[in-house]
């Protein structure tokens, strides 16, 4: 009897170890990093200057919480070692050894971290960080927009996208040339050309506005069916009614402009720049949707049946295709982007006595529009007709086309999503940078990659997390770690190495089917 007690005791050690140290590196992180950031905002004179020895103390806590969760932990992994040991079944001890190696590297961290900034804490004010904050929240948003071009197409397909890269800058070129176009049809001024653009775009939009939108969708979505065919004496008076809605929407749009030029010229040159902004976002858009959906088409769809890494092959081949397509025909000369006056410059945040944070207009726009994008995308996937498709596709292809599902078409507009949400961030990277090459897009698009990777492939919530966790690390790391800032890129791409090593499935774990598993 007591030899069965005791093994059904190491059975349970072998069940439960590798969840229990999974568990154990998650607590051991989050100790970590709250550690870090209560020193950081201590020496930062957040909580006064000089802070209360409260604050201090609370600090000093943490990182005798830490030192005493590592211990406890070598201590627990000897225990399951020595119970494997002892076991008959050979069972392998590498993802607890991993974990707990994990945690040390968290501990040796905080320490590294921790001694820079309390070695001179006068040379990391609350401005600083303030400032970092937000440049990592401004990279973080355009990393999210493109990880999730690369989360879609993996949760379908199963393969990583790498010429959407490619994609982003194409989207780029042609908000720049947009852009170019609004800026000669000026004259050479922004305000005059979007004025222009808007007089045209504003009349066309209450126009479509004054369309029985409706009625047309109802109707295009029965084209195929025999009630079609029947007579309907209302569709044809609507659709003799269609040239009078357009031209009354026309008048109104246009009649609602001039008024404002002649009343509120403020909010004039306001609503014609928007509308000029949003003009040159939308061709970035539509130029990178037009590329991804060829790419689909030329170097992915006959490779549908192969092996899954005769595609990744593919995706490689058509990265460098792109990227020497677009070196022979703009050139390998940095193009610049002109920030119209609505968005150019600063907004000083102030902290009362701690000083002021100039946050950029571009990075604020970049933030917001980031975030409405991915709430977009993830109740379009959600709640949609096309959305549930796109989930059964990644679930099971053969039986989705068995209830009627084209699976081509929703690869393509898998594709397109993706890329039109890589071409948004493309025109935001440009008019916040304010310059790009063809090459813009290659590291931004392994970032993207690895925020991806990060959040968990195939999982929209968890790229949207590791695009923002991605950016945030990216622009803290280097003060943190006390190290120039031109080791960003080791810090990101180390970052996927460690997520690959310690939490292989990502933050959010992957969104796989099971037939994929």
């Amino acid at each position: 009897m007591a030899h069965i007690t005791q093994a059904r005791r190491l059975e349970r050690i072998e069940l439960n170890a590798d969840r229990l140290s999974g568990q154990y590196f998650g607590w051991g992180a989050l100790i970590a990093v709250l550690r870090i950031f209560w020193v950081i905002a201590v020496n930062a004179r957040l909580f006064g200057s000089p802070p209360d020895d409260i604050y201090v103390r609370i600090g000093d806590w943490l990182g005798i919480l830490l030192w005493g969760y590592t211990l406890i932990g070598l201590v627990g992994l000897g225990a399951v070692l020595y119970a494997r040991s002892r076991s008959e079944e050979a069972t392998s001890s590498t993802r607890a050894i991993i974990n707990y190696l994990g945690v040390v590297l968290f501990l040796a961290a905080s320490i590294r971290v921790v001694t820079v900034i309390e070695a001179d804490p006068a040379r990391f004010p609350i401005t600083l960080w303030g400032l970092q904050l937000v440049n990592g929240l401004v990279l973080g948003g355009m990393y999210a927009l493109v990880a999730l071009g690369y989360t879609l197409v993996y949760g379908i397909l199963f393969m990583i996208n790498f010429a959407h890269g490619e994609v982003l800058v194409m989207g780029t070129f042609g908000g720049w040339f947009a852009l170019t176009y609004v800026i000669e049809t000026g004259g050479g001024t922004f305000e005059v050309g979007a004025a222009s653009v808007a007089g045209v775009l504003l009349p066309l939009f209450f126009a479509i506005l004054f369309l029985p939108l409706e009625t047309l969708a109802a109707r295009a979505g029965r084209r195929h069916t025999a009630r079609a065919a029947e007579p309907d004496p209302t569709w044809f008076l609507t659709l003799l009614s269609l040239p009078f809605r357009l031209l009354i929407g026309a008048l109104v749009g246009y009649g609602l402009l001039q008024a404002l030029g002649g009343f509120a010229p403020h909010i004039y040159e306001v609503v014609t720049t928007i509308v000029a902004l949003l003009f040159i976002v939308a061709v970035g858009m539509i130029v990178s949707m037009l590329v991804a959906v060829t790419v689909e088409r030329v170097a992915y769809r006959p490779l549908r049946g192969a092996p899954r890494l005769t595609p990744l092959i593919s995706a490689i081949g058509a990265s460098f295709f792109l990227q020497q397509t677009m070196l022979n025909v703009f050139g390998p000369s940095k193009r610049a982007y002109a920030r119209p006056k609505l968005i150019d410059g600063t907004i000083d945040v102030r902290l009362g006595d701690l000083g002021t944070i100039p946050v950029t207009k571009t990075g604020i726009i970049i933030v917001i529009f980031s975030l409405l994008l991915m709430v977009f995308l993830y109740l379009f996937v959600q709640r949609s007709k096309t959305g549930r498709a796109m989930r059964a596709v990644a679930e099971d292809k053969p039986t989705a086309a068995l209830m009627g599902v084209d699976v081509d078409q929703v690869i393509v507009i898998t594709f397109a999503l993706g890329a039109l949400l890589a071409g948004a961030a493309g025109v935001m990277m440009g008019f916040h940078n304010q310059s790009f090459n063809f090459r813009a897009g290659f590291i931004p698009g392994l970032k993207a990659f690895t925020a991806a990777v990060l959040g968990g492939i195939g999982n929209i919530p968890g790229a949207m997390f590791g695009g923002f966790f991605l950016g945030l690390v990216e622009a803290l790391g280097p003060t943190m770690l006390g190290i120039p800032a031109e080791y960003k890129d080791v810090i990101a791409f180390s970052l996927l190495v460690l997520v690959l090593i310690f939490r292989p499935t990502g933050i959010f774990g992957e969104v796989l089917a099971e037939k994929k598993v």
